[in-house]
């Protein structure tokens, strides 16, 4: 896992959530090598039902436990209680 920091550990995971959420603020703070934001033109509503425009998705190694997940997030310029959101796609990988 040396392309991200392990610092990322104050995550939520929710069977409600079905996308992979990264705060920019968070990846902001990220040494991430080789990985790149792919631009994407989404819309997404949030549980407040407010609308929120996706500004990439980014593919992240992820260790859960002691196997590692290639993630990828929807990057989202928000307030974040949380370093990431984990939705249910990543478990069937």
């Amino acid at each position: 896992m040396n392309n991200v920091e392990s610092w990322i550990c104050y995550n939520y995971y929710s069977s409600q959530l079905y996308l992979n959420v990264l705060p920019k603020s968070t990846l902001d703070k990220l040494t991430v090598k080789g990985a790149q934001m792919q631009p994407r033109n989404i819309i997404v509503q949030a549980f407040n039902r407010s609308r929120r425009e996706v500004m990439g998705e980014i593919s992240l190694p992820i260790q859960v436990g002691p196997t590692i997940f290639n993630i990828e997030f929807q990057v989202m310029d928000i307030a974040p209680t949380y370093s990431c959101l984990l939705g249910r796609p990543w478990i069937h990988q």
